[in-house]
C-alpha cells in the first residue's frame, strides 16, 4: 500500500502521485483539484466497505453442502479430490441405489402345466393388484390377484386370486389405464378372428372388500379383422384412452362402461387416393405396428415390422416418419418427451426425436444389406437379450433393465449406454424371465405400496419385487 503524502494523491490506476489544486487555482474539470480528489476518495471507502460487507456474508452464510443430499455421494468431490458433472453424480447415486436392491418374492400363481409360462407383468398403482399373463399353445389367460387390505404393506396369496380372461386365443399385449381399465389384445383366434377386452378393474372399498361392477359380469369382446401386436394407456384424460398397433396400423380406442370407439389412423404419406409409403402384404405386412408407446398425452410414436418409426399427433390427426432402426422394432420406451428407446430382435438403441431425421428410405428392408438406419443419440452395446427381448426404463433412476439370455436382469445408465452392477446381474433365475416392469416411487397413491423405486421380474409362475 502507498503512503498518504501531504498535499498528494496517489492514482491507484495510473500508479503515480498527483499534486493537488486548490479549488480557486485548478481550472474547470481538473482531476486533482480538492474538490475531485475528495469525491474520488469517498468513492473509493464506500467500495472498500462494500467489497468488506461481500467478503463477510461470504465468509459467515451457511451453506448445505450437495454431497448431503445423498450420504454416499460427493464426498470426494468436497475435499476436491475431483470435480464431477450432473450427470456423473446421477450415474453415481443410480449405481449405489441397484447395488442395494434386495429380492422379494411377491407371488406365486397357481401352478400351470409344464409347458404354460407368464409373459407379462402390471400392478395398479392404486389398489396394487398384481396382473399376469400365461399361454400355453392356442390357450391365453389373464389372472390377477389382489393384495390383503388388512397388512401395513402389499402382501399377496391365493385366496385373492382370480382368472380374469381364459380364451383359445393369442394374446399379444396387456395396457393398464389410470383410469382403472385393463386392455387386452386377443388375436389368432379358431377362426383366424381378434378382439379386443377392455374391463374396469375394481378399488377396494372401506372394509377392504373388492367388488365387481355388476356390468362386467360378461367381459366386453370388441371384434377386429386385423391382428393386434402391442397397445399402450395414455397418461392422462378423463376416459380411458389406449394406443394400439395392428397388422393394418395404428388404432386408437377410447371409452368407459360398455360405450367404446375404435378408430383406424393414417399412416405417414397416406393420401386419400389410397397411395402410401409403405408396402402391404396382407397380415405378414413389413408396415405391420409392433410397438407403441406414448410421449405425451397428445403424441403416440409408434414403431414398425419394416424398422420405421412414426409419431401420430391425436389433435391434428398428422403423422410424420422420424427415423429408421437397425432391424424390425420390438419394443419402444419414452426416456422423456424428445428421447425414445427402440428394440430390435439384438439390437438396443436410444434416439432424440428432435434431430433432423436423415437417410429415411421409402421401401425400408432391415435384412437387406442396403439397409439403412438413423444415426442413434445412444447405444448399449452390451445388450445381450434373452430369446424374447424385454425390457423397461426408468427416467426416475436414469437407468434401463433389461431380460439377458442368461436368466439375469442388466442394468445400462440412460446417461452412458455401459452397464451398471447390481444383485440382479448375479442372481440367475430357474427358469427365462419371461417379463419385467418397473415402479416409480413419484406420485404413490397408496401408502400400501412402494414407496421408493422397485423392478417387478416374472419368470415362470413367480412374480419377484427387486426394492431397497
Amino acid at each position: 500500500m502507498n503512503p498518504d503524502i501531504p498535499g498528494f494523491y496517489y492514482d491507484p490506476e495510473k500508479k503515480k502521485y498527483f499534486k493537488i489544486q486548490a479549488n480557486h487555482v485548478a481550472p474547470a474539470g481538473a482531476q486533482y483539484s480538492q474538490e475531485s480528489v475528495k469525491r474520488k476518495r469517498n468513492e473509493q471507502e464506500k467500495e472498500e466497505k462494500r467489497a468488506h460487507v461481500s467478503r463477510r456474508v461470504a465468509r459467515e452464510t451457511v451453506r448445505k453442502p450437495s454431497f448431503l443430499h445423498h450420504p454416499l455421494v460427493g464426498a470426494d468431490r468436497e475435499i476436491r479430490a475431483r470435480a464431477s458433472t450432473l450427470a456423473t453424480l446421477r450415474d453415481e447415486q443410480a449405481g449405489i441405489y441397484v447395488s442395494q436392491l434386495r429380492r422379494r418374492k411377491l407371488h406365486q400363481f397357481e401352478p400351470w402345466p409344464d409347458d404354460y409360462s407368464m409373459r407379462h407383468v402390471l400392478r395398479n398403482p392404486r389398489s396394487g393388484a398384481l396382473i399376469t399373463t400365461g399361454h400355453r399353445g392356442d390357450e391365453s389367460s389373464v389372472s390377477i390377484c389382489f393384495p390383503d387390505f388388512d397388512e401395513e404393506k402389499w402382501t399377496y396369496n391365493r385366496t385373492m386370486e382370480r382368472v380374469l380372461f381364459k380364451e383359445s386365443y393369442r394374446l399379444s399385449s396387456i395396457s393398464l389405464s389410470h383410469t382403472g381399465y385393463l386392455l387386452a389384445t386377443m388375436d389368432s383366434g379358431p377362426g383366424g378372428d381378434s378382439f379386443l377386452a377392455p374391463r374396469m378393474l375394481p378399488d377396494p372399498d372401506e372394509g377392504g372388500d373388492y367388488r365387481w361392477p355388476a356390468y362386467f359380469a360378461h367381459p366386453i369382446r370388441i371384434r377386429t379383422t386385423p391382428s393386434l401386436w402391442c397397445s399402450a394407456a395414455c397418461p392422462t384424460g378423463d376416459k380411458a384412452l389406449f394406443a394400439i398397433g395392428t397388422s393394418d396400423g395404428l388404432h386408437t380406442l377410447e371409452g368407459f362402461g360398455s360405450h367404446w370407439t375404435l378408430s383406424q389412423k393414417p399412416f405417414p404419406n397416406e393420401r386419400s387416393n389410397g397411395t402410401q409409403g409403405f408396402r402391404r402384404h396382407g397380415n405378414s405386412s413389413h408396415a405391420s405396428i409392433r410397438a407403441v408407446e406414448w410421449l405425451s398425452s397428445d403424441v403416440i410414436v409408434s414403431g414398425l415390422r419394416n424398422s420405421t418409426v412414426f409419431l401420430y399427433d391425436v389433435r391434428t390427426g398428422d403423422s410424420s416418419l422420424r427415423l429408421q432402426h437397425s432391424q424390425s422394432v420390438t419394443k419402444i420406451r419414452k426416456v422423456d418427451p424428445y428421447r425414445v428407446v427402440v428394440s430390435g430382435p439384438n439390437s438396443l438403441e436410444m434416439y432424440d426425436i428432435r434431430f433432423a431425421a436423415n437417410g429415411l428410405q421409402h421401401k425400408p428392408k432391415p435384412l437387406a444389406r442396403s439397409h439403412v438406419s438413423s444415426h442413434p443419440y445412444l447405444s448399449f452395446p452390451d445388450f445381450a437379450p434373452d430369446a424374447i427381448p424385454d425390457f423397461d426404463v426408468s427416467a426416475e433412476l436414469g437407468l434401463l433393465a433389461s431380460a439377458s439370455d442368461d436368466r439375469t436382469v442388466q442394468f445400462f445408465s440412460l446417461n452412458t449406454g455401459n452397464p451398471v452392477p447390481s444383485p440382479l446381474s448375479k442372481y440367475r433365475y430357474p427358469c427365462p424371465i419371461t417379463g419385467l416392469c418397473f415402479e416409480a416411487s413419484e406420485g404413490v397413491l397408496n401408502q400400501q405400496g412402494p414407496q421408493t423405486p422397485s423392478l417387478l421380474v416374472c419368470s415362470q409362475a413367480t412374480v419377484d419385487q427387486w426394492i431397497w
